[in-house]
């Protein structure tokens, strides 16, 4: 009996690191920091491949070309807001500050402050890993995926 429990003591004490090499799910949060970036940011580019629909977990995401620029839209749902510290089913919107051929900065204001700055980076397999950040200083991972 006593080696019994010695041998299942020592079993669960390995499982922390055998978790260590599983895989991540498919709603694992970006790496941190972020990737270095795939490509040359000080190049110009139009943002052409930011344009259209994104989604993460707990999101979406949309880019459009209007008459100022670049702009964006942001629907929350309810597990996001608890992070950045808005009402449940938030939008927010804002203007593309800077993009590059696999880099963006977004951001959003509200009374003249910024409410919301974002910086992300695409990689090669078409994703965009970002950090996010409110005026309050609370801040949020996220990976955007194109929408299907």
């Amino acid at each position: 009996m006593r080696r019994a429990a010695l041998a299942l003591c020592c079993l669960l004490a390995a499982a922390p690191t055998w978790a260590e090499d599983l895989p991540q799910g498919p709603k694992a949060p970006p790496p941190e920091p972020l990737p270095d970036a795939p490509c040359d940011t000080a190049r110009p580019d139009s943002g052409d491949w930011l344009v259209g629909r994104w989604v993460a977990p707990y999101s979406k995401w949309e880019f459009r070309r209007d008459a100022q620029g670049l702009a964006w839209k942001l629907e929350q749902k309810p597990d996001v807001n608890r992070n950045l510290g808005y009402k449940q089913g938030a939008v927010i919107e804002g203007k593309v500050t800077a993009v590059s051929p696999c880099t963006m900065t977004l951001q959003a204001a509200e009374n003249g402050e910024t409410a919301f700055a974002f910086e992300g980076v695409r990689t090669e397999d078409g994703k965009i890993y970002g950090y996010a950040v409110n005026k309050a200083g609370q801040n949020a991972r996220w990976t955007l995926r194109r929408e299907r």
